[in-house]
C-alpha cells in the first residue's frame, strides 16, 4: 500500500510549472524552504500535513512575511505586491489553516511565431495571481513509522473560487525523517482580472507541485538541539525570473535550554540560472512554549523575503 500511494504521488511530478513551494512559514523560510522532511509544527498543514504527527500535541502558528513585490508584465491586479500570511493550528491527527501568498501560474497559450508552413509555435503567458486557502488536513498511520495525510482545501484566486487536494507522506526511523508532499492536484483554475475585474474567458491556471524532503534530528524522536535537512523539487514551477527547480538544504540549533533558536540555509535552481538564496532565521522563546520567530532571504532579487511569526507548542 505504500509503495502504491508513493509511487501515484511521483506520477504527478511529470506535470511541470507549479507555483513557488517556498512562500510561507517563517521557520522553514530561515531555513530556505529546505523543511518537508523536518515539518512538525501547525505551518505542516502547507509544508507536509503528514509531519503533524511527528510534533507537538497541539500547535499553533502565525507568521506573516514580505517578498519581491510582482513585476508588472505580470499582475493580473493594480499595485499587486507579495504579502504572505499563515494562521495553523494542528492536534495529534488534525490540523488547520488559512495562508495567503502570491503565485505564479500559466494562463492560455498564445501563438509565439509562425513558420512558412503555417505552423505555430505555441509561446506561454505567466501570470501572478494572490491565493487565499483555508485547509484541513486529515492524518492516518499506516504503520509505526509511516504516516499518510490529505489536505482538502477552499481556493480563492482573484474573484473566482476553486477545490483542491494536497496529500503529503512522512516515513520517520530513529534520527532521520523522509517526506514527500503532492500538492494542488486538480489544478485549479482562477478568473484573470484587471483593476479588480476578471477579464471574460481569461483563467490563470497553478500547476502540480511534488516535492521530497529528507531531515536529521540528534535527538529525534523527542526535541532535537540540532536538526538537518534537504529538500529537492522533484517539478519545476514558473516565477517571474523563469523556470525553478530548486535543490535547498537547512539547518536549526537550540541554545540556552532551548530558549534561543538559530537557522540558516540555502537553496539554487537547478534549471536555468542558479539564482541562489540565502536565508537566516531566529527564534526566542517568550516563556515556555511561546516563541516568536524571525527570517530574512537575501540573494537573487527574486528571492528576497523577511518574515515574522510566533509559535506555541503544547
Amino acid at each position: 500500500m505504500t509503495a502504491a500511494l508513493l509511487t501515484g504521488l511521483l506520477a504527478f511530478a511529470g506535470q511541470a510549472d507549479a507555483q513557488s513551494l517556498d512562500s510561507i512559514s517563517t521557520r522553514a523560510q530561515g531555513m530556505a524552504g529546505a523543511f518537508v522532511g523536518g515539518a512538525d509544527d501547525a505551518s505542516a498543514v502547507y509544508w507536509n500535513p503528514a509531519g503533524i504527527a511527528t510534533g507537538p500535541i497541539v500547535s499553533a502558528v502565525f507568521g506573516f512575511g514580505v517578498g519581491t513585490d510582482v513585476p508588472e508584465p505580470f499582475q493580473t491586479s493594480v499595485d499587486q505586491r507579495d504579502r504572505r500570511a499563515i494562521l495553523a493550528v494542528s492536534a495529534t491527527a488534525i490540523g488547520m489553516a488559512y495562508y495567503r501568498f502570491t503565485a505564479y501560474g500559466l494562463g492560455a497559450a498564445e501563438p509565439a511565431v509562425s513558420t512558412s508552413n503555417s505552423r505555430e509555435e505555441v509561446g506561454r503567458r505567466v501570470h501572478a495571481i494572490t491565493i487565499q486557502t483555508a485547509g484541513v488536513s486529515l492524518l492516518q498511520s499506516l504503520t509505526e513509522h509511516i504516516v499518510v495525510a490529505a489536505t482538502p482545501k477552499f481556493v480563492r484566486g482573484a474573484d473566482s473560487n476553486a477545490f483542491d487536494v494536497d496529500a503529503g507522506v512522512m516515513v520517520s526511523a530513529n534520527r532521520m525523517r523522509l517526506g514527500l508532499v503532492a500538492r494542488n492536484l486538480t489544478r485549479p483554475a482562477f478568473a484573470k482580472a484587471t483593476a479588480g475585474r476578471p477579464r471574460d474567458g481569461e483563467e490563470v491556471r497553478l500547476s502540480r507541485d511534488v516535492r521530497a524532503g529528507a531531515a536529521w534530528g540528534s535527538s529525534w524522536p523527542g526535541i532535537s538541539r540540532v536538526i538537518a535537512s534537504a529538500d529537492t523539487d522533484l517539478t519545476s514551477r514558473v516565477t517571474a525570473a523563469g523556470d525553478r527547480r530548486d535543490v535547498a538544504a537547512g539547518l536549526e540549533t537550540w541554545w540556552k535550554n532551548q530558549r534561543l533558536g538559530l537557522r540558516g540555509g540555502v537553496r539554487r535552481s537547478t534549471i536555468g540560472d542558479a539564482r541562489a538564496a540565502f536565508a537566516a532565521g531566529v527564534s526566542a522563546s517568550l516563556k515556555t512554549g511561546m516563541l516568536v520567530d524571525a527570517h530574512v532571504v537575501r540573494g537573487h532579487e527574486s528571492e528576497r523575503s523577511w518574515g515574522v511569526g510566533l509559535r506555541m507548542l503544547f
